[in-house]
């Protein structure tokens, strides 16, 4: 497959308040195309506000807090930590400060 560069802008309004699928194997939604089989996603959140993943059991997923602070299925992230999430049916993620950033990678 010959190497290839996509660039999109995502808003904040874009992003906020729900995860927004940026990245994906065949451009689904607007999102730039990847040569995995992989989806990634970001969310901007408030306070209180929270989104949720359904995540097939044959699937793998990471969650990267960008910035702010989030619970994820009840465990808190800060901005620079990561965690690896699998055998669960839903990842569940709530914002414990205003603007916290997250990136979703659904990975298989």
């Amino acid at each position: 497959m010959p190497p290839s560069y996509e660039q999109k802008t995502f808003t904040d309004g874009d992003k906020r308040g729900r995860l927004r699928l940026v990245a994906s194997r065949n451009g689904r939604d607007g999102s730039v195309i990847i040569h995995q089989n992989a989806e990634i996603f970001s969310a901007l959140l408030d306070t209180g506000k929270s989104v949720s993943h359904a995540l097939s059991t044959a699937r793998k997923a990471w969650v990267q807090v960008v910035r702010g602070a989030v619970a994820l299925n009840g465990e808190t992230l800060r901005a620079g930590d990561g965690a690896q999430v699998d055998e669960v049916a839903t990842i569940d993620v709530s914002a414990l400060s205003d603007d916290s950033e997250i990136l979703l990678f659904d990975l298989s």
